[in-house]
């Protein structure tokens, strides 16, 4: 088989994940291939506003976020506060208009591959997993794709954890556990998409035993060797290919007010898709802005689905009073901004850790500071930290995570020159690197030469 020319890609959340997929697309045009997504909005907007051709799902991740998140309160670290989020999630996860909207984008989907006709599909391996069937009812190969470090290795822990939590010689026991828990939870997804596609529940086509995870297939990390290495117990069908960066300063232009805020080298603070309840928007506006006071520094507030906003302060109190008055003195508001033209303009950033934000200021050479939330978050704060090129200051809601901290955390990157240096040269290392190449070069040899468990058309 030669390399695909017609490539129809499955993708699943906020902007933050489909910004990579939309400069995956734009490369692979720019390559002569005919690409079509299939996405979740709101930020298919990313897609069409770049022309690229793109079916819509039904399912919608702004509504996924409220409805999961909306009420919550994901400071709450206690173990009735988890018990009580999983409850939740499981209740939403599995309620049948939520599995029928799922079921209805399965066919979908299937009806647009079938139609388009691509010889080779790349779908996520997180919500979208299921959809690799579809390749497979096809018979076209199929790469799997992450944004996180999402295969079994001994060298690093759980993504979903933080680096050298553990001794090293668990790292794959926990991967075994993993093995076990996660494809009982996600199966039922599995089965749905099988069974639409005509296929066998428990088999590959060829017979061998059908994988959920950790699957052989062919899968590429979009992270940063330059932050983590690809692991040498990898096989050759897995590849860490770099990030996946949208260059979209060109096509923004900011306010008069933005520009001239900026000449302060304000610190960036935003915490992106993270959502919550009211009095969660309380508690992370408070803690933002005054971390910036504590600071002494003049900040940038994103909103974002956070909802960032000096006006979630509770000024029914005195400190609720004067971080308002202050924070109007002294904090600019946006509420989304592209990272790749704020962030160099930042003299640090202040985030959650996840993937998207962390890549752009990674890139732009920012000094980081990771207060995280959930999933993978953990896993890339301790890289920052073991990197030198900022701190992980822990998880919002634990009891090390305050202003205070926070504060003291941006003294010090704004401050060490040791953090600095490290920040800029890393950021020298990124830019030098081309994950969108060697993601494209990776599918094209992945569709002439791994041998997958279904027949392909036009093998060679």
């Amino acid at each position: 088989m030669t390399a695909p020319k017609r490539i129809m890609i499955a993708a699943w959340g906020s902007r933050g994940d489909l910004q990579p997929v939309t400069s995956l697309a734009l490369s692979l045009k720019e390559a002569g291939r005919e690409v079509l997504v299939f996405a979740t909005p709101p930020a298919t907007d990313l897609l069409l506003d770049n022309g690229i051709d793109c079916l819509i799902a039904k399912e919608n991740v702004a509504e996924f976020v409220e409805q999961m998140f909306g009420q919550a309160d994901l400071s709450d670290r206690s173990i009735g506060g988890f018990i009580k989020l999983a409850k939740f999630a499981k209740v939403y996860l599995n309620s049948p208009d939520y599995v029928a909207m799922q079921k209805a984008d399965m066919i979908s989907a299937l009806a647009a591959a079938q139609n388009f006709k691509p010889d080779m599909l790349l779908v996520p391996n997180l919500f979208y997993g299921p959809y690799m069937s579809i390749a497979e009812a096809l018979e076209i190969p199929v790469v799997t794709f992450d944004l996180q470090v999402n295969h079994p290795t001994s060298e690093l822990a759980l993504f979903t954890m933080e680096v050298g939590k553990v001794p090293q010689f668990l790292n794959r026991s926990l991967y075994r556990l993993k093995a076990l828990a996660y494809p009982k939870t996600i199966k039922p997804k599995f089965d749905m998409m099988r069974e639409i596609c005509g296929l066998p529940l428990a088999t590959y086509t060829d017979g061998s035993r059908f994988e959920v995870w950790p699957h052989d297939l062919p899968q590429i990390c979009a992270v940063s060797p330059s932050l983590c290495p690809q692991p040498a117990d990898w096989p050759a069908q897995k590849l860490m290919s770099g990030w996946w960066f949208l260059s979209t300063s060109n096509d923004y232009t900011p306010a008069a007010e933005l520009v001239d805020f900026l000449r302060h080298r304000p610190v960036y603070i935003g915490f992106g898709s993270m959502k919550g309840n009211p009095e969660f928007c309380t508690m992370l506006s408070t803690l933002a802005i005054k971390s910036l006071q504590l600071a002494g520094v003049k900040g940038v507030l994103l909103g974002g689905w956070a909802g960032l906003t000096r006006a979630a302060l509770d000024t029914s109190t005195d400190e609720g009073k004067r971080l308002h008055a202050w924070a109007e003195e002294n904090v600019f508001e946006i509420d989304s901004c592209p990272h790749d033209w704020l962030f160099p303009q930042c003299a640090a950033v202040v985030h959650h850790g996840g993937a998207g934000t962390l890549a752009a200021g990674i890139r732009a050479g920012c000094p980081t500071i990771v207060c995280a939330m959930q999933g993978d978050q953990p896993f890339h704060g301790s890289l920052v930290q073991a990197k030198g090129i900022g701190r992980y200051l822990g998880m919002v809601g634990s009891p090390k995570l305050s202003a205070d901290s926070i504060a003291a955390g941006i003294a010090e990157v704004t401050t060490d020159p040791a953090i600095s240096a490290a920040a800029q040269a890393i950021s020298v290392q990124v830019q030098s690197e081309d994950g969108l190449a060697n993601a494209i070069s990776f599918i094209d040899k992945m569709a002439t030469s791994f041998s997958y468990p279904w027949p392909i058309k036009n093998q060679s």
